[in-house]
């Protein structure tokens, strides 16, 4: 069975990744779980899976999630993926469950499992061992597609002894704008917390996901960034000694997980980019007496994807600066110009601004040429055409302080794009007004 849907791309940070990938136990164990019913105990277990079609052997062999049995049902999951179950024999020592659960892939990627999804299962729980049996289906990337693969599976489990982790994949945020988002290796009880840490000490909390709210044993299967500018200039690590699991265990002492740092960002006069000296400010390439006639004035800044007409790296290039916010300031402009090798119909970036530590402007993500038709230019004996000049104006947030952020970034292509297909925009006059 294939079933079809978009790639798709998540920001998240490196670190540890699966449910039990790291072993260790806290000096708070929590209470003893033994065979007696009556009680919240908890399991690492083992789900060694057999497909029952003809794509099986894309299957992994084994699934490993967290079961947390309390007198009102029971919890499973793992891999930022948990859900409340019911059980069909409540109290009982074997039981057969109401309803579905799901445990992440250990990664995003393509061509790698996504998640596995147990149907329904029953099991035995004596002695502080779990077994039983279950089925239901794995979902195998392809790509931009994901086909399903049905399995039974075998189900052992050992009381946990596995310590909680956060994890994700992908490089981490490249602005202080970019989201967060990190999964429990296992689900948690809503009394765990995790933070981000500035180089300097300063902390901001992040926000739980909850999984199962309205039932009777809701459970935070990962964590994510509030949505707040970070600072520029500051790198950031994850701390978790607020990550407790359903057994006591706590996550043991060890390096933070590293988000990555940002670069700092000038603040600058709003003279036009007048006052630049040097060939980069904010990290776009500046403009003076070069290639392409500034906009106003004798200097406009540059930026534009891999292979943008006259850019002088090899790699993209960005801009990201401060202004200063005067009392009556509410809006932030500046005029902009589309360069390429063909008429340019749009430029693919976005605008983020706020300022540090408040929360964001929606996301501009259309930049569209001026009404006039566009300039044949001779640069390096090539043709380019740039745009008619167009004005982007738009509303500062409620909450943006004395100093404004300001990211006029290109969209990142997932492959390399087509020299043709590459578009630069130049900037000039950014202001608040």
């Amino acid at each position: 069975m294939l079933r079809v849907r978009p790639l798709l791309l998540l920001f998240v940070v490196a670190g540890s990744a699966g449910c039990g990938a790291s072993a260790g136990s806290s000096a708070d164990a929590g209470p003893p779980q033994d065979a007696a019913l009556g009680g919240r105990r908890s399991f690492d277990v083992v789900a060694v899976l057999t497909g029952t079609m003809a794509n099986a052997s894309q299957l992994p062999s084994t699934s490993i999630f967290t079961f947390v049995l309390d007198d009102d049902g029971a919890i499973a999951g793992g891999n930022g993926q948990g859900a409340f179950i019911g059980l069909s024999t409540p109290g009982a020592m074997t039981f057969q469950s109401t309803g579905p659960f799901v445990v992440g892939g250990p990664s995003d990627t393509c061509n790698a499992l996504q998640d596995v999804r147990y149907d329904d299962f029953a099991v035995t729980i004596a002695g502080g061992t779990l077994t039983g049996t279950a089925r239901g289906e794995a979902d195998i990337s392809c790509g931009d597609c994901t086909f399903v693969v049905p399995f039974t599976a075998t189900l052992s489990g050992t009381s946990d002894a596995t310590p909680p982790s956060l994890f994700g994949s992908g490089s981490g945020p490249a602005t202080p704008f970019d989201s967060v988002s990190l999964s429990a290796t296992e689900p948690l009880p809503t009394t765990a917390t995790a933070r981000i840490v500035a180089d300097d000490g300063a902390s901001l909390d992040l926000v739980p996901v909850i999984a199962s709210s309205s039932s009777a044993l809701p459970s935070v299967v990962a964590f994510l960034k509030p949505n707040v500018v970070l600072r520029a200039g500051h790198g950031y690590t994850v701390a978790f000694d607020g990550l407790v699991d359903f057994a006591g265990l706590v996550s043991p002492a060890g390096p933070p997980l590293r988000l990555g740092s940002f670069a700092d960002a000038p603040t600058v006069p709003e003279d036009g980019f007048e006052s630049a000296t040097g060939p980069v400010l904010g990290g776009a390439m500046v403009m003076t007496g070069g290639p392409l006639p500034a906009i106003s004035g004798a200097t406009s800044l540059y930026i534009g994807v891999k292979n943008a007409p006259a850019l002088d790296t090899g790699a993209s290039r960005s801009l990201m600066v401060r202004l200063a916010r005067l009392p009556g300031d509410t809006v932030l402009r500046f005029s902009y110009r589309l360069v390429a090798l063909s008429a340019p119909t749009s430029f693919p970036g976005t605008l983020r601004f706020g300022s540090e530590g408040a929360s964001p402007a929606p996301v501009v993500d259309s930049f569209v040429p001026g009404a006039d038709p566009p300039q044949a230019l001779t640069v390096a004996g090539q043709t380019l055409f740039a745009s008619a000049v167009a004005t982007m104006e738009a509303t500062l947030p409620a909450d943006a302080t004395d100093d404004v952020l300001v990211l006029v970034a290109p969209t990142a292509f997932d492959c390399e794009p087509l020299v043709s297909q590459a578009v630069g925009m130049l900037i000039d006059d950014l202001r608040l007004e």
